[in-house]
Parts: C-alpha cells; structure tokens; sequence
C-alpha cells in the first residue's frame, strides 16, 4: 500500500486561494486552516463537477488529517476525483504503513455509474470521450481513471441503498456527493451517523452550498448539537462530529419534521457562510423547501424577500446565480412541474 510512484509523489503547486470571488472564497477555523494544501497531478487529471479547491481538501484530509482510526466512505464519485484525492492522500500519509495494517481497503466508494441527462454537456465541455447515452454505464471510465489507486479502495457499483449496507467499520471521513434524494440522505443518517468519531471524524457535505436539495441542509442542521461547522469551499461545507449520534435522534429525523422547523433549519444554514453569493444559493434553497412545504404563492412570496435582501446577488452577472435564479423563477411560476 505505500509505494509511491513518481506521478503520486509529484505535487502541483497551489492555485491562489481566490479571497471574495463569489461562490470560491474559502474559510476555515484556525484549526482546519491548513486544509487547502496542494494536490496530486494524477488527481487533477479526473474529470469532476468539483472545483481544484474541492479536490485539494479532499487530498490534504487524506494526507494530513487521516489517521486509520476509521475508514473513508467516499459517496458519489461520478469519474473518480474524490477516489483519487483520497487515494493519492494516503500514499503520502505519514502514518500510511499503519493505515495499510489496519485496513486492507481504508477507502470504501461509491457510485451508482449510470449515465443522467445533464452529463452528456459536461463530457462535451470536458473533452470526455467514449460515453455513451443516458441511461448506459460510464463504469469502465470510473475504473479506468481510480485504478491507480485500485489497491486501496472497495469500489461499490449500483444504488447506495443497496450497496452500502453492512458496513460496520467506524467511519472517520464521510465524503457526501450522494444525496440526490432525502431518502438516500435518511440512508447515511441511519447507517452512517452513527459511526462517527467524536473529535475525529469529519462529513464532507458536497452539495451544502448548492440552491436544489434543500433536505441536505435541514438534515445536516438537525444533528447541529452533535457538530461543529469547520469551514466553507466552492459548494462543500465541512463538520467535524463533536459527540456520537444516538439512535433517538436519528429516530427522531425519520418521524419527519415539522414544517416550522424545516424552515428554521434552512435559516441556520444559511448563516453557516461568510460568502454573500453562498448565503443567496441557501435562501434560493429555501424557497425551494417553502414551494414543497406550503405552495407556489408562499414560495414566490419568499422569492420577493430574497430578491430585496440580495440585490447585489440577484443582479449579479455571474453564470452560476443566473440560472439559479432563473430555475427558481421557473420553479415558483408552476413551469417545471
């Protein structure tokens, strides 16, 4: 498990941190300061929908943080970027022969491989060749670009509801890009959750700072008690568990919670970021959770809200608070139901 050939060992000097640019400034508590290290080159070479930024604090948690005191669960890996990160990190870990004595695979990954509508632009854009339609596997590709990481990962093809059962490892990072619906986001809460190492582990929430799912967020700011916020990069916030998780709360969490307190765990985690344009992506989640809880009058009347409380945000001519602003519109306005 610790060879390291010249590609891993081989570092890419650090892009500049970006300070106030919208959607990228990066901030963590000063004991996670050092988090945004530099990265592999084989790394970067994955195709992924995460920015460098992303990737960088995959690879630093790996390499830095990572102790073996539990297992890495990497969630949604798409072409295997997040793998890789992780991957590479160990190779450099200075504490990797212990790692590789405790566990044969500390990285279990996965992804569900099949082909969605939005990914044909993005294989475009990226120069991907070699895919098929939406609705094929792209699992030979995902294979293809982890392999040189293959000796340290459990790779698990298919829908995480069925391959993650069974996993009783404790869990040290948990790696989210997974929670496309509540349902899966209920799976990790109940199979993984509990799992944590206070004052070791940290969730990697993906999609946080992302305007659709707005259940990730009220789901992450249930458990609040049992977390602390740590920081904020691109579209991913990260917690570390503080204390463990018991079955009540989870319990609690499956009952459904109430409408008022949906709302009010969306307000919370609007206040996580000390970016304007993140806080403007979670208050455009919002109205999405109002839309779902009390109806398109309610959510267009919140839109109004957001737009006076944002103007700077929703002027902005920045591709990525454009469409999200106008997916809204036309969510509010009934045209993509």
């Amino acid at each position: 498990m610790v060879k390291r050939d010249a590609a891993q060992q081989t570092l890419a000097a650090k892009e500049p941190v970006p300070d106030a640019e919208p959607m990228r400034m990066v901030r963590f508590n000063p004991a996670f300061s050092r988090l945004l290290g530099t990265i592999s080159k084989t790394a970067i070479k994955v195709p992924s929908m995460m920015s460098l930024l992303e990737k960088r604090v995959l690879f630093t948690l790996a390499r830095e943080r990572y102790t073996g005191e539990g297992v890495i669960i990497d969630a949604g890996i798409f072409l295997g970027a997040s793998t890789v990160c992780f991957g590479d990190g160990i190779r450099l870990n200075p504490l990797a022969k212990k790692i590789g004595k405790r566990w044969e695979k500390p990285i279990i990954s996965f992804e569900r491989a099949i082909i969605n509508p939005g990914m044909p632009g993005f294989f475009k854009r990226n120069s991907v060749e070699g895919m098929a339609e939406p609705g094929e596997s792209f699992a030979s590709a995902l294979e293809a670009n982890i392999e040189p990481v293959a000796d340290l990962v459990d790779l698990r093809l298919g829908d995480i509801l069925e391959t993650g059962q069974g996993i009783s490892s404790p869990i040290e990072i948990l790696f989210l890009d997974v929670l496309k619906m509540p349902e899966i986001s209920r799976f990790v809460a109940r199979n993984y959750f509990p799992q944590l190492i206070p004052g070791v582990s940290i969730v990697v929430q993906q999609d946080y700072f992302y305007e659709r799912l707005p259940f990730i967020k009220t789901d992450q700011e249930f458990f609040a008690e049992y977390f602390t916020f740590i920081g904020e990069v691109c579209s991913t916030a990260l917690f570390l568990c503080t204390k463990a998780i018991p079955e009540s709360a989870i319990a609690k969490l499956e009952q459904a919670l109430p409408a008022r307190e949906q709302e009010r765990l969306a307000s919370v985690a609007m206040q996580r970021s000390c970016d304007p344009a993140r806080r403007y992506m979670m208050a455009l989640s919002k109205v999405r959770l109002i839309k779902q809880l009390y109806g398109s009058d309610s959510a267009e009347e919140y839109l109004q809200f957001v737009r006076k409380e944002f103007p700077d945000q929703v002027a902005s001519t920045l591709p990525r608070l454009q469409d999200a602003l106008l997916a809204i519109e036309r969510l509010c306005s009934g045209a993509d139901e």
